[in-house]
């Protein structure tokens, strides 16, 4: 594969020297000439950078792209009599300097470097390979009905929630250093020690039965296998412990009675439920019986059937506030609370913050109408915890049952479950306390129903163009003097109020008219920046698109009509996507920020920073700017953590060499952080509220 090499030259024939030196030498390359003041752009994709070392400005321009390509050498060639010194070259930042008289050494450097760019970018692989397999067997441990430990010289080291439920523990920490031959009776732990003698002179796993005391003295019976594992980098045995169906006293209870009680506090195994109330069919307790019971529910056609995923906005910062203990309270509060709201449909829960429903309809629209109900039923619960009251949202994936499909089976509405999982997750990531139905045709929805009435409104206001534009200032924090305003969108409702676009935009994306307020945004924007500039001022525009646009195959080539025809520099409109979009329209949003390249007009990715590793998404979506999102400065003002959170994230963004934009600036205190931070640029209502004119004087913001 050719090196994609660029070249910063005073003349292009000493460019074109360069290369056929490189392929003299058998280094197949791909050459791109560029302007050194222009090469930040073009940095990021290439594999090595040939500079001349006299080019003017040389101190000041090549750290700057140092920052903005930290992986991509910059060698230094030097034409002169005098050649620079390396370690001059090398404080700049450049891996070395080499006479532009000796080529032998610019070959032998340059190997050398694209050697290292290979090994960094391989590393790169393996690392993030590593932490995707890492995660995945995390998640299977916790996921898993199996009860698994892992064991370091006798002592436990870590253990899933099977098994601490098993064996009667709240929290991971109560099994840490306990010796497992505590948990098993005498002659148990008399069989345990002959295997492990065994287990540590044969290769394989080794198989023993096993009777144990759980912490309230309970007798638990069954099976015990041991095998090799790693934790952490240390090497252990993995347990993996099977209890017997059987009571050891030879009764069985009833699958209603198999859940115990803690001083009032309803406390089951992760993957256990109780059965759905009121006169709905049984759930079962694991995700296979609800499975079943799902599959059986909608043998009985229904005009709309859907299984919905149910999860706990932010649970682990929950949790992490309140404790182990009081998680679980918090999650079976809430499971009692949506089994009265779904007081007809089976239920199951998934984990201590997850919860799957199978229902019946008799269109779209009921279906909508429980998921808002659910919303507001959760969104006003008062959970009562340690002398407390605990408030929680939730996020609700709804998948519809194709209908001609034919019969459904336990694979289709396994699958159904599935993606209504991934969805309720993709949605609590992105901020939680919504919902979303996929599947089916979009059925219009009635008049009289609430998402009716804002459809309503929607479309009036299209059609009347009762929408207003509003701007607030992007101010730079590193002496960046040019004006940048952000637009913002309000609709008005039949009294003229304003409506702000989380109170509406869901409900158009849905019905897929957000195509259609994005492209007014968009024409509206561009006549103000145009009247803004003719006054003299050099004003640039960051607007927001959705995923309507995004996913419209006809908006890019509209965008690059409308911008053609505003004869606007290509820096003066910079286009924003917001992060829980690229999760769900990875490559939607990948051809989107192509084409904007291809239109030389930048991106920003906006909401950054919340959603499950959110520097992947960078490597996906190659934009210039990343917007923060508002939580992560919520937490910055909260409390010292918060703040390490925010300055690690900008470090970081800063070393990829984004330029980052922090909102929600609100004390003077902030900028101050922000500013040591390394924040390139700032918003928010201290600086400036968002308002219906560009009036900012940026001369001031310094």
């Amino acid at each position: 594969m050719p090196v994609r090499l660029l070249i910063a030259e005073s003349s292009e024939l000493s460019a074109q020297r360069f290369n056929s030196i490189l392929r003299d030498a058998g280094i197949a390359t791909r050459v791109q000439l560029v302007d050194l003041p222009m090469a930040g752009d073009a940095l990021t994709t290439a594999d090595l950078m040939l500079c001349n070392a006299a080019l003017p400005q040389l101190e000041l321009l090549l750290p700057q792209l140092r920052i903005r390509a930290p992986d991509v050498p910059i060698i230094l060639v030097d034409h002169r009599e005098t050649t620079m010194k390396t370690t001059q070259g090398l404080r700049m930042g450049a891996a070395d300097v080499v006479s532009g008289k000796d080529a032998e050494k610019l070959v032998l450097v340059f190997r050398r470097e694209l050697e290292h760019v290979t090994r960094t970018r391989r590393l790169g692989q393996l690392h993030h390979a590593l932490q995707e397999a890492e995660q995945r067997c995390e998640l299977l441990l916790q996921t898993s009905e199996s009860a698994i430990a892992y064991v370091h010289e006798g002592m436990h080291i870590h253990a899933n929630d099977m098994y601490l439920s098993l064996f009667g523990f709240s929290s991971v920490d109560e099994v840490l250093g306990l010796p497992l031959m505590d948990l098993l009776t005498e002659e148990s732990a008399d069989t345990l020690k002959a295997e492990l003698r065994r287990f540590r002179q044969q290769d394989g796993d080794h198989h023993l039965p096993f009777s144990a005391l759980t912490r309230n003295g309970s007798l638990v019976t069954g099976s015990m296998t041991l095998a090799t594992a790693h934790y952490e980098g240390e090497a252990c045995v993995q347990v993996t412990v099977r209890a017997s169906t059987e009571p050891a006293d030879g009764h069985s209870e009833s699958a209603g009675n198999s859940s115990c009680k803690t001083n009032g506090v309803d406390t089951r195994p992760e993957d256990a439920a109780p059965a759905a109330s009121g006169t709905g069919p049984a759930a079962g307790s694991t995700v296979s019986a609800f499975l079943e019971t799902a599959t059986e529910l909608f043998a009985n056609p229904a005009p709309c059937m859907a299984l919905l995923v149910i999860q706990i906005d932010r649970f682990n910062r929950l949790r992490a506030e309140q404790g182990l203990r009081n998680g679980e309270i918090i999650g079976a509060r809430i499971q009692e609370a949506l089994q009265k709201h779904l007081s007809n449909y089976p239920l199951v829960r998934l984990a201590t913050h997850q919860y799957a429903v199978a229902t019946q309809h008799r269109d779209r629209n009921e279906l909508r109408s429980l998921c808002e109900g659910a919303l507001k039923q959760i969104g006003g619960l008062a959970i009562g915890v340690a002398g407390a009251s605990i408030s929680a949202q939730i996020s609700v994936g709804a998948m519809l049952l194709e209908t001609e499909g034919g019969a459904p089976t336990v694979e289709r509405v396994e699958a159904m479950l599935d993606t209504a999982f991934a969805a309720a997750v993709r949605l609590s990531d992105a901020g939680g306390n919504r919902f979303e139905v996929i599947g089916g045709s979009t059925a219009p929805v009635t008049p009289e129903s609430e998402s009716g009435k804002l459809l309503a409104s929607i479309t009036r206001a299209i059609d009347e163009e009762s929408f207003r534009l509003l701007f607030q200032p992007i101010i730079s924090l590193r002496g960046d003097a040019s004006e940048h305003y952000e637009v913002f969108l309000r609709m008005l409702d039949a009294d003229g109020a304003e409506i702000r676009p989380d109170a509406f935009f869901s409900n158009a994306i849905e019905n897929g008219v957000a195509g259609g307020i994005d492209r007014w945004v968009i024409l509206r924007a561009i006549k103000a920046l145009l009247a803004h500039r003719a006054a003299g001022h050099d004003t640039r525009l960051t607007i927001s698109v959705t995923t309507n646009s995004i996913a419209d195959p006809d908006f890019a080539p509209w965008l690059a009509v409308a911008l053609k025809a505003a004869r606007l520099p290509s820096d003066a409109v910079i286009f924003q996507v917001a992060e829980h979009d690229v999760v769900s329209m990875v490559r939607q949003t990948q051809a989107f920020v192509q084409a904007l390249r291809a239109m030389h007009c930048q991106s920003s990715l906006g909401r950054f920073g919340v959603c499950d590793a959110p520097f992947e998404h960078l490597k996906l979506i190659p934009v210039d700017y990343v917007k923060l999102d508002g939580r992560l400065v919520e937490r910055m003002s909260a409390d010292q953590s918060g703040r390490n959170e925010v300055t690690e994230t900008l470090k970081r963004l800063q070393e990829l060499g984004k330029l980052s934009i922090v909102p929600m600036v609100e004390t003077a205190s902030m900028l101050s952080v922000l500013w040591q931070g390394g924040a390139n640029f700032v918003q928010g209502d201290y600086l400036q509220p968002a308002a219906p004119a560009m009036d900012f004087d940026f001369s001031t913001a310094d």
